[in-house]
Protein backbone atom coordinates (compact mmCIF):
# COMPACT_ATOMS: atom_id res chain seq x y z
CA UNK A 1 0.00 0.00 0.00
CA UNK A 2 1.26 3.48 -0.86
CA UNK A 3 0.44 4.79 2.63
CA UNK A 4 3.16 2.58 4.13
CA UNK A 5 5.77 4.30 1.95
CA UNK A 6 5.58 7.27 4.26
CA UNK A 7 8.05 7.36 7.12
CA UNK A 8 5.36 7.71 9.79
CA UNK A 9 3.47 4.61 8.73
CA UNK A 10 6.63 2.62 8.11
CA UNK A 11 7.64 3.28 11.71
CA UNK A 12 4.14 2.47 12.98
CA UNK A 13 4.10 -0.84 11.10
CA UNK A 14 7.60 -1.75 12.28
CA UNK A 15 6.76 -0.99 15.94
CA UNK A 16 3.59 -3.07 15.68
CA UNK A 17 5.45 -6.05 14.20
CA UNK A 18 8.26 -5.79 16.75
CA UNK A 19 5.81 -5.54 19.67
CA UNK A 20 3.75 -8.52 18.51
CA UNK A 21 6.88 -10.58 17.86
CA UNK A 22 8.36 -9.71 21.25
CA UNK A 23 5.20 -10.76 23.09
CA UNK A 24 5.00 -13.98 21.12
CA UNK A 25 8.58 -14.77 22.10
CA UNK A 26 7.77 -13.99 25.73
CA UNK A 27 4.71 -16.23 25.53
CA UNK A 28 6.71 -19.13 24.15
CA UNK A 29 9.49 -18.65 26.70
CA UNK A 30 7.05 -18.53 29.61
CA UNK A 31 5.27 -21.57 28.27
CA UNK A 32 8.56 -23.41 27.89
CA UNK A 33 9.62 -22.50 31.43
CA UNK A 34 6.32 -23.01 33.27
CA UNK A 35 4.78 -26.00 31.56
CA UNK A 36 7.62 -28.42 32.34
CA UNK A 37 7.36 -27.42 36.00
CA UNK A 38 3.60 -27.84 36.33
CA UNK A 39 3.17 -30.98 34.24
CA UNK A 40 3.31 -34.30 35.99
CA UNK A 41 6.72 -35.94 35.58
CA UNK A 42 6.82 -39.17 33.65
CA UNK A 43 7.73 -41.44 36.60
CA UNK A 44 4.49 -40.51 38.39
CA UNK A 45 2.71 -42.56 35.80
CA UNK A 46 4.08 -45.77 37.12
CA UNK A 47 0.79 -47.13 38.62
CA UNK A 48 2.41 -49.16 41.46
CA UNK A 49 4.37 -46.11 42.56
CA UNK A 50 1.20 -44.03 42.40
CA UNK A 51 -0.60 -46.58 44.61
CA UNK A 52 2.18 -46.38 47.18
CA UNK A 53 2.13 -42.58 47.02
CA UNK A 54 -1.61 -42.42 47.68
CA UNK A 55 -1.27 -44.98 50.46
CA UNK A 56 1.35 -42.88 52.23
CA UNK A 57 -0.45 -39.57 51.74
CA UNK A 58 -4.11 -40.39 52.36
CA UNK A 59 -4.43 -43.84 53.96
CA UNK A 60 -4.09 -42.65 57.60
CA UNK A 61 -6.91 -40.13 57.19
CA UNK A 62 -9.24 -42.60 55.48
CA UNK A 63 -8.35 -45.28 57.99
CA UNK A 64 -9.45 -43.04 60.82
CA UNK A 65 -12.72 -42.13 59.09
CA UNK A 66 -13.68 -45.65 57.98
CA UNK A 67 -12.75 -47.27 61.34
CA UNK A 68 -15.64 -45.41 62.98
CA UNK A 69 -18.97 -47.12 63.50
CA UNK A 70 -21.12 -45.99 61.92
CA UNK A 71 -19.13 -44.31 59.16
CA UNK A 72 -19.78 -40.56 58.95
CA UNK A 73 -20.86 -40.17 55.32
CA UNK A 74 -21.43 -36.44 55.78
CA UNK A 75 -17.80 -36.04 56.77
CA UNK A 76 -16.78 -37.92 53.62
CA UNK A 77 -18.96 -35.63 51.53
CA UNK A 78 -17.38 -32.51 53.08
CA UNK A 79 -13.93 -33.97 52.62
CA UNK A 80 -14.52 -34.54 48.93
CA UNK A 81 -16.03 -31.06 48.58
CA UNK A 82 -13.08 -29.20 50.07
CA UNK A 83 -10.34 -31.23 48.41
CA UNK A 84 -8.92 -30.65 44.96
CA UNK A 85 -7.05 -32.92 42.60
CA UNK A 86 -3.71 -31.10 42.77
CA UNK A 87 -0.95 -33.15 41.15
CA UNK A 88 1.87 -30.57 41.17
CA UNK A 89 2.23 -27.01 42.47
CA UNK A 90 5.03 -24.53 41.62
CA UNK A 91 5.80 -20.99 42.83
CA UNK A 92 7.31 -19.11 39.90
CA UNK A 93 7.12 -15.37 40.72
CA UNK A 94 7.15 -13.24 43.86
CA UNK A 95 6.59 -9.46 43.89
CA UNK A 96 6.78 -8.06 47.40
CA UNK A 97 4.14 -9.83 49.43
CA UNK A 98 2.43 -11.28 46.36
CA UNK A 99 3.25 -14.86 45.41
CA UNK A 100 2.25 -16.25 42.02
CA UNK A 101 1.97 -20.00 41.66
CA UNK A 102 0.61 -22.54 39.19
CA UNK A 103 -0.93 -25.95 39.75
CA UNK A 104 -1.57 -29.07 37.74
CA UNK A 105 -5.14 -30.20 38.47
CA UNK A 106 -6.08 -33.68 37.34
CA UNK A 107 -9.53 -34.76 36.22
CA UNK A 108 -10.08 -37.10 39.18
CA UNK A 109 -13.07 -39.06 40.42
CA UNK A 110 -13.06 -40.86 43.77
CA UNK A 111 -15.40 -43.37 45.43
CA UNK A 112 -15.45 -44.75 48.96
CA UNK A 113 -16.85 -48.31 49.18
CA UNK A 114 -17.43 -50.20 52.40
CA UNK A 115 -16.52 -53.81 53.03
CA UNK A 116 -20.10 -54.85 52.25
CA UNK A 117 -19.83 -53.06 48.88
CA UNK A 118 -21.95 -50.17 50.09
CA UNK A 119 -21.27 -46.77 48.51
CA UNK A 120 -20.13 -44.47 51.35
CA UNK A 121 -19.13 -41.40 49.28
CA UNK A 122 -18.31 -40.06 45.83
CA UNK A 123 -16.49 -36.96 44.64
CA UNK A 124 -18.89 -36.04 41.79
CA UNK A 125 -22.61 -36.64 41.53
CA UNK A 126 -22.56 -36.45 37.76
CA UNK A 127 -20.13 -39.35 37.46
CA UNK A 128 -22.49 -41.95 38.98
CA UNK A 129 -25.86 -40.22 38.96
CA UNK A 130 -27.81 -43.43 39.68
CA UNK A 131 -25.78 -44.47 42.71
CA UNK A 132 -27.07 -43.50 46.15
CA UNK A 133 -24.93 -43.06 49.23
CA UNK A 134 -25.61 -45.88 51.74
CA UNK A 135 -26.89 -48.27 49.06
CA UNK A 136 -25.09 -51.29 47.57
CA UNK A 137 -22.82 -50.28 44.70
CA UNK A 138 -22.92 -52.06 41.34
CA UNK A 139 -19.28 -52.45 40.31
CA UNK A 140 -20.23 -53.14 36.71
CA UNK A 141 -21.01 -49.43 36.27
CA UNK A 142 -17.26 -48.78 36.00
CA UNK A 143 -15.18 -50.67 33.52
CA UNK A 144 -12.18 -52.48 35.01
CA UNK A 145 -13.22 -51.96 38.67
CA UNK A 146 -14.19 -55.50 39.61
CA UNK A 147 -10.76 -57.11 39.82
CA UNK A 148 -8.86 -54.34 41.72
CA UNK A 149 -11.85 -53.88 44.10
CA UNK A 150 -11.96 -57.57 44.97
CA UNK A 151 -8.21 -57.57 45.61
CA UNK A 152 -8.48 -54.48 47.84
CA UNK A 153 -11.40 -55.92 49.85
CA UNK A 154 -9.36 -59.08 50.34
CA UNK A 155 -6.60 -56.98 51.95
CA UNK A 156 -4.17 -57.27 49.04
CA UNK A 157 -1.05 -55.10 49.53
CA UNK A 158 0.68 -55.86 46.23
CA UNK A 159 0.32 -52.61 44.26
CA UNK A 160 0.51 -54.45 40.93
CA UNK A 161 -2.92 -56.02 41.63
CA UNK A 162 -4.64 -52.84 42.80
CA UNK A 163 -4.91 -50.92 39.51
CA UNK A 164 -6.20 -51.31 35.99
CA UNK A 165 -5.91 -49.25 32.79
CA UNK A 166 -8.96 -49.30 30.60
CA UNK A 167 -9.74 -48.09 27.12
CA UNK A 168 -10.54 -46.10 25.09
CA UNK A 169 -9.01 -43.13 26.93
CA UNK A 170 -6.33 -45.03 28.85
CA UNK A 171 -7.78 -43.91 32.16
CA UNK A 172 -6.14 -45.25 35.30
CA UNK A 173 -8.19 -46.89 38.06
CA UNK A 174 -6.68 -47.47 41.52
CA UNK A 175 -8.30 -49.40 44.40
CA UNK A 176 -6.64 -48.48 47.69
CA UNK A 177 -7.48 -50.81 50.67
CA UNK A 178 -7.98 -48.98 53.96
CA UNK A 179 -7.02 -50.93 57.09
CA UNK A 180 -8.32 -50.59 60.66
CA UNK A 181 -6.43 -48.22 63.00
CA UNK A 182 -5.17 -49.51 66.40
CA UNK A 183 -6.18 -52.54 68.49
CA UNK A 184 -5.75 -56.10 67.47
CA UNK A 185 -7.42 -55.66 64.09
CA UNK A 186 -4.67 -53.72 62.33
CA UNK A 187 -4.84 -55.84 59.18
CA UNK A 188 -8.63 -55.79 58.94
CA UNK A 189 -9.96 -53.96 55.84
CA UNK A 190 -12.52 -51.28 56.75
CA UNK A 191 -13.12 -49.94 53.25
CA UNK A 192 -11.72 -49.18 49.81
CA UNK A 193 -11.00 -45.82 48.21
CA UNK A 194 -11.33 -46.02 44.43
CA UNK A 195 -9.56 -43.34 42.39
CA UNK A 196 -10.28 -42.94 38.66
CA UNK A 197 -7.65 -40.72 37.03
CA UNK A 198 -7.96 -39.40 33.50
CA UNK A 199 -4.76 -39.34 31.41
CA UNK A 200 -2.32 -36.66 32.61
CA UNK A 201 0.03 -34.72 30.35
CA UNK A 202 3.66 -35.69 30.35
CA UNK A 203 6.80 -33.80 29.41
CA UNK A 204 6.51 -35.23 25.91
CA UNK A 205 3.18 -33.42 25.57
CA UNK A 206 4.65 -29.96 26.32
CA UNK A 207 5.09 -28.75 22.69
CA UNK A 208 1.54 -29.66 21.71
CA UNK A 209 0.13 -28.02 24.83
CA UNK A 210 2.16 -24.86 24.19
CA UNK A 211 0.78 -24.69 20.66
CA UNK A 212 -2.73 -25.34 21.93
CA UNK A 213 -2.54 -22.59 24.54
CA UNK A 214 -0.94 -20.16 22.08
CA UNK A 215 -3.45 -21.00 19.37
CA UNK A 216 -6.48 -20.43 21.57
CA UNK A 217 -5.27 -17.07 22.83
CA UNK A 218 -3.53 -15.96 19.64
CA UNK A 219 -6.35 -13.91 18.09
CA UNK A 220 -7.22 -11.89 21.18
CA UNK A 221 -3.57 -11.65 22.14
CA UNK A 222 -2.43 -10.37 18.74
CA UNK A 223 -5.33 -7.94 18.53
CA UNK A 224 -4.52 -6.37 21.89
CA UNK A 225 -0.78 -6.31 21.38
CA UNK A 226 -1.17 -5.04 17.80
CA UNK A 227 -3.35 -2.13 18.93
CA UNK A 228 -0.89 -1.31 21.68
CA UNK A 229 2.07 -1.43 19.27
CA UNK A 230 0.21 0.68 16.70
CA UNK A 231 -0.66 3.35 19.28
CA UNK A 232 2.94 3.47 20.44
CA UNK A 233 4.19 3.60 16.85
CA UNK A 234 1.83 6.44 15.87
CA UNK A 235 2.74 8.40 18.99
CA UNK A 236 6.49 7.99 18.54
CA UNK A 237 6.51 8.51 14.77
CA UNK A 238 4.37 11.65 15.11
CA UNK A 239 7.11 13.36 17.08
CA UNK A 240 9.73 12.13 14.63
CA UNK A 241 7.88 13.30 11.53
CA UNK A 242 7.17 16.66 13.20
CA UNK A 243 10.89 17.16 13.70
CA UNK A 244 11.60 16.26 10.07
CA UNK A 245 8.87 18.66 8.88
CA UNK A 246 10.51 21.42 10.93
CA UNK A 247 13.84 20.62 9.30
CA UNK A 248 12.24 20.59 5.84
CA UNK A 249 10.47 23.93 6.36
CA UNK A 250 13.68 25.63 7.50
CA UNK A 251 15.78 24.21 4.65
CA UNK A 252 13.12 25.44 2.19
CA UNK A 253 13.69 28.95 3.54
CA UNK A 254 17.43 28.49 3.09
CA UNK A 255 16.96 27.39 -0.51
CA UNK A 256 15.03 30.64 -1.10
CA UNK A 257 17.94 32.63 0.33
CA UNK A 258 16.37 33.36 3.71
CA UNK A 259 18.83 32.54 6.49
CA UNK A 260 16.94 34.42 9.22
CA UNK A 261 15.83 31.15 10.86
CA UNK A 262 17.71 28.09 12.02
CA UNK A 263 16.50 24.63 13.00
CA UNK A 264 15.52 24.38 16.66
CA UNK A 265 15.82 20.86 18.09
CA UNK A 266 16.76 20.25 21.73
CA UNK A 267 16.01 16.52 22.08
CA UNK A 268 19.69 15.62 22.16
CA UNK A 269 19.71 12.53 19.93
CA UNK A 270 21.33 11.86 16.56
CA UNK A 271 18.74 14.00 14.75
CA UNK A 272 19.70 16.92 16.98
CA UNK A 273 23.34 16.42 16.03
CA UNK A 274 22.27 16.33 12.38
CA UNK A 275 20.32 19.60 12.73
CA UNK A 276 23.30 21.24 14.44
CA UNK A 277 25.46 20.31 11.48
CA UNK A 278 22.81 21.68 9.11
CA UNK A 279 22.73 24.94 11.08
CA UNK A 280 26.51 25.14 10.91
CA UNK A 281 26.38 24.47 7.17
CA UNK A 282 23.73 27.19 6.73
CA UNK A 283 25.88 29.72 8.60
CA UNK A 284 28.89 28.84 6.47
CA UNK A 285 26.79 29.04 3.32
CA UNK A 286 25.41 32.42 4.39
CA UNK A 287 28.93 33.67 5.03
CA UNK A 288 30.06 32.28 1.67
CA UNK A 289 27.18 33.99 -0.14
CA UNK A 290 28.01 37.29 1.54
CA UNK A 291 31.65 37.00 0.54
CA UNK A 292 30.66 36.04 -2.98
CA UNK A 293 28.28 38.98 -3.14
CA UNK A 294 31.01 41.30 -1.90
CA UNK A 295 33.39 39.85 -4.48
CA UNK A 296 30.78 40.25 -7.23
CA UNK A 297 30.23 43.87 -6.25
CA UNK A 298 33.97 44.45 -6.17
CA UNK A 299 34.45 42.80 -9.57
CA UNK A 300 31.57 44.79 -11.03
CA UNK A 301 33.09 48.00 -9.70
CA UNK A 302 36.44 47.03 -11.20
CA UNK A 303 34.77 46.27 -14.52
CA UNK A 304 33.00 49.62 -14.53
CA UNK A 305 36.26 51.32 -13.62
CA UNK A 306 38.04 49.59 -16.51
CA UNK A 307 35.24 50.40 -18.93
CA UNK A 308 35.22 54.04 -17.87
CA UNK A 309 39.02 54.19 -18.02
CA UNK A 310 39.29 52.50 -21.41
CA UNK A 311 36.46 54.36 -23.12
CA UNK A 312 34.80 57.33 -21.48
CA UNK A 313 37.89 58.61 -19.67
CA UNK A 314 40.12 58.39 -22.76
CA UNK A 315 37.50 60.03 -24.93
CA UNK A 316 36.94 62.76 -22.35
CA UNK A 317 40.72 63.31 -22.17
CA UNK A 318 40.90 63.56 -25.95
CA UNK A 319 37.98 66.01 -25.92
CA UNK A 320 39.84 68.04 -23.28
CA UNK A 321 42.94 68.19 -25.53
CA UNK A 322 40.82 69.30 -28.49
CA UNK A 323 39.17 72.02 -26.40
CA UNK A 324 42.58 73.21 -25.17
CA UNK A 325 43.90 73.36 -28.69
CA UNK A 326 40.76 75.26 -29.80
CA UNK A 327 41.29 77.84 -27.04
CA UNK A 328 44.88 78.31 -28.14
CA UNK A 329 43.90 78.86 -31.81
CA UNK A 330 40.76 80.87 -31.08
CA UNK A 331 42.42 84.32 -31.38
CA UNK A 332 44.76 83.69 -34.28
CA UNK A 333 43.06 80.94 -36.32
CA UNK A 334 39.28 80.76 -35.74
CA UNK A 335 38.74 78.24 -38.54
CA UNK A 336 41.35 75.91 -37.09
CA UNK A 337 39.83 76.32 -33.64
CA UNK A 338 36.40 75.44 -35.08
CA UNK A 339 37.71 72.14 -36.45
CA UNK A 340 39.03 71.21 -33.02
CA UNK A 341 35.71 72.22 -31.41
CA UNK A 342 33.82 69.96 -33.85
CA UNK A 343 36.14 67.08 -33.01
CA UNK A 344 35.68 67.76 -29.28
CA UNK A 345 31.90 67.73 -29.77
CA UNK A 346 32.09 64.29 -31.42
CA UNK A 347 34.27 63.00 -28.60
CA UNK A 348 31.84 64.33 -25.95
CA UNK A 349 28.94 62.71 -27.82
CA UNK A 350 30.85 59.41 -27.80
CA UNK A 351 31.37 59.80 -24.04
CA UNK A 352 27.63 60.39 -23.64
CA UNK A 353 26.78 57.23 -25.60
CA UNK A 354 29.26 55.17 -23.61
CA UNK A 355 27.87 56.43 -20.31
CA UNK A 356 24.32 55.71 -21.54
CA UNK A 357 25.32 52.13 -22.34
CA UNK A 358 26.83 51.71 -18.89
CA UNK A 359 23.72 53.14 -17.23
CA UNK A 360 21.51 50.78 -19.23
CA UNK A 361 23.58 47.83 -18.08
CA UNK A 362 23.22 48.86 -14.47
CA UNK A 363 19.52 49.71 -14.59
CA UNK A 364 17.24 46.69 -13.86
CA UNK A 365 14.99 45.78 -16.73
CA UNK A 366 11.28 45.26 -15.95
CA UNK A 367 10.31 41.73 -16.97
CA UNK A 368 6.78 40.49 -17.34
CA UNK A 369 5.20 43.78 -18.46
CA UNK A 370 5.25 42.64 -22.08
CA UNK A 371 6.29 39.70 -24.20
CA UNK A 372 9.97 38.88 -23.75
CA UNK A 373 10.55 38.76 -27.49
CA UNK A 374 9.33 42.37 -27.80
CA UNK A 375 11.46 43.43 -24.83
CA UNK A 376 14.57 41.94 -26.44
CA UNK A 377 13.73 43.51 -29.81
CA UNK A 378 13.22 46.98 -28.29
CA UNK A 379 16.52 46.79 -26.42
CA UNK A 380 18.37 45.73 -29.58
CA UNK A 381 16.86 48.63 -31.56
CA UNK A 382 17.73 51.16 -28.85
CA UNK A 383 21.26 49.80 -28.74
CA UNK A 384 21.53 50.05 -32.53
CA UNK A 385 20.51 53.73 -32.46
CA UNK A 386 23.05 54.55 -29.74
CA UNK A 387 25.93 52.54 -31.20
CA UNK A 388 25.29 53.19 -34.87
CA UNK A 389 25.63 49.47 -35.62
CA UNK A 390 22.96 47.82 -37.71
CA UNK A 391 21.05 45.05 -35.92
CA UNK A 392 18.72 42.37 -37.27
CA UNK A 393 16.38 40.63 -34.77
CA UNK A 394 14.71 37.31 -35.71
CA UNK A 395 12.12 35.50 -33.56
CA UNK A 396 11.04 31.92 -34.37
CA UNK A 397 8.13 30.36 -32.47
CA UNK A 398 6.71 31.30 -29.10
CA UNK A 399 6.44 29.76 -25.66
CA UNK A 400 6.24 30.82 -22.02
CA UNK A 401 9.57 31.03 -20.23
CA UNK A 402 10.25 31.74 -16.58
CA UNK A 403 11.18 35.16 -15.24
CA UNK A 404 14.58 33.78 -14.23
CA UNK A 405 15.23 32.65 -17.82
CA UNK A 406 14.05 36.02 -19.19
CA UNK A 407 16.37 37.88 -16.82
CA UNK A 408 19.34 35.66 -17.73
CA UNK A 409 18.81 35.96 -21.51
CA UNK A 410 18.34 39.72 -21.31
CA UNK A 411 21.50 40.29 -19.26
CA UNK A 412 23.51 38.05 -21.59
CA UNK A 413 22.21 39.98 -24.59
CA UNK A 414 23.09 43.30 -22.86
CA UNK A 415 26.64 42.15 -22.14
CA UNK A 416 27.15 40.68 -25.61
CA UNK A 417 25.91 43.80 -27.44
CA UNK A 418 27.99 46.06 -25.17
CA UNK A 419 31.07 44.00 -26.04
CA UNK A 420 30.24 44.31 -29.74
CA UNK A 421 30.03 48.11 -29.43
CA UNK A 422 33.29 48.40 -27.47
CA UNK A 423 35.59 45.84 -29.02
CA UNK A 424 34.39 44.30 -32.29
CA UNK A 425 34.38 47.24 -34.80
CA UNK A 426 31.42 45.44 -36.36
CA UNK A 427 29.07 46.90 -38.97
CA UNK A 428 26.10 44.62 -38.27
CA UNK A 429 24.80 42.22 -35.64
CA UNK A 430 22.22 39.43 -35.87
CA UNK A 431 20.14 38.53 -32.78
CA UNK A 432 17.91 35.45 -33.08
CA UNK A 433 15.57 33.83 -30.54
CA UNK A 434 14.35 30.29 -31.32
CA UNK A 435 11.66 28.52 -29.25
CA UNK A 436 11.82 24.73 -29.47
CA UNK A 437 9.87 21.94 -27.70
CA UNK A 438 11.75 22.00 -24.40
CA UNK A 439 14.36 24.73 -24.87
CA UNK A 440 14.84 28.31 -25.99
CA UNK A 441 18.02 29.33 -27.83
CA UNK A 442 19.43 32.85 -28.30
CA UNK A 443 22.19 33.46 -30.88
CA UNK A 444 24.12 36.75 -31.17
CA UNK A 445 26.52 37.02 -34.16
CA UNK A 446 28.55 39.99 -35.38
CA UNK A 447 30.80 40.60 -38.40
CA UNK A 448 33.55 42.30 -36.39
CA UNK A 449 37.24 41.68 -35.96
CA UNK A 450 36.82 38.73 -33.63
CA UNK A 451 39.47 37.52 -31.18
CA UNK A 452 41.41 34.46 -30.08
CA UNK A 453 39.23 32.71 -27.49
CA UNK A 454 42.22 30.70 -26.20
CA UNK A 455 43.93 33.90 -25.02
CA UNK A 456 43.06 34.91 -21.41
CA UNK A 457 41.09 38.13 -21.05
CA UNK A 458 40.97 40.39 -18.02
CA UNK A 459 37.25 41.11 -18.12
CA UNK A 460 34.50 39.13 -16.38
CA UNK A 461 31.77 39.63 -18.98
CA UNK A 462 32.17 36.28 -20.75
CA UNK A 463 32.46 34.37 -17.47
CA UNK A 464 29.37 36.15 -16.14
CA UNK A 465 27.36 35.15 -19.22
CA UNK A 466 28.44 31.53 -18.88
CA UNK A 467 27.55 31.46 -15.17
CA UNK A 468 24.07 32.89 -15.82
CA UNK A 469 23.32 30.20 -18.39
CA UNK A 470 24.69 27.26 -16.40
CA UNK A 471 22.95 28.40 -13.19
CA UNK A 472 19.60 27.68 -14.90
CA UNK A 473 20.67 24.31 -16.29
CA UNK A 474 21.53 25.70 -19.73
CA UNK A 475 24.70 25.89 -21.81
CA UNK A 476 26.83 28.71 -23.20
CA UNK A 477 28.93 28.47 -26.35
CA UNK A 478 31.41 31.04 -27.68
CA UNK A 479 32.87 30.93 -31.21
CA UNK A 480 35.32 33.52 -32.50
CA UNK A 481 38.50 33.94 -34.53
CA UNK A 482 40.53 36.86 -35.86
CA UNK A 483 38.69 38.70 -38.68
CA UNK A 484 35.89 36.11 -38.51
CA UNK A 485 33.51 37.85 -36.11
CA UNK A 486 32.05 36.40 -32.90
CA UNK A 487 29.10 34.06 -32.36
CA UNK A 488 27.48 33.46 -28.95
CA UNK A 489 24.90 30.66 -28.45
CA UNK A 490 22.84 30.37 -25.23
CA UNK A 491 20.39 27.47 -24.71
CA UNK A 492 18.08 27.33 -21.66
CA UNK A 493 15.39 24.78 -20.69
CA UNK A 494 11.82 26.05 -20.83
CA UNK A 495 10.86 24.40 -17.53
CA UNK A 496 11.60 26.44 -14.41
Amino acid sequence: MSIFRQLRWKLTLSYTIVTVSAFLVVLLIMGGVLLPRIFLPNHYFDPPELVELLREDSAPLWSHILSQSPVDTELIRLLFKESDATITSSDFLRIGSMQFSVKTLAVLNALVIGTNRTLLGKSHDYYLPNSVIGQPFDTHQIQGLEEPLNAALAGETDANRLYSIFKPNNRLLLALPIFHVGGDEVNRVVGVVVVILDPLPTQADIPSHILKIAGRSLLVFLLGVGIMGAIFGVFFSHGLTTRFKRISATTDLWSAGDFSRYIEDTVGDEITQFTQRLNSMAKQLQSLLRRRQDMAISEERNRLARDLHDSAKQQALAASFELGTALTLYEGDPQGAKKHLVEAEALVDAVRRELTNLVDELRPQAMGDQDFSETLKEHAMDWSQRSGIEVDVMIEGYDEISLEAQEALFRIAQEALANVARHSSANSVTVSLEYEINTVTMIIKDDGCGFDISTPHGGIGLASMRERAEALGGCFTLESAADQGTRIVVTLPLAE
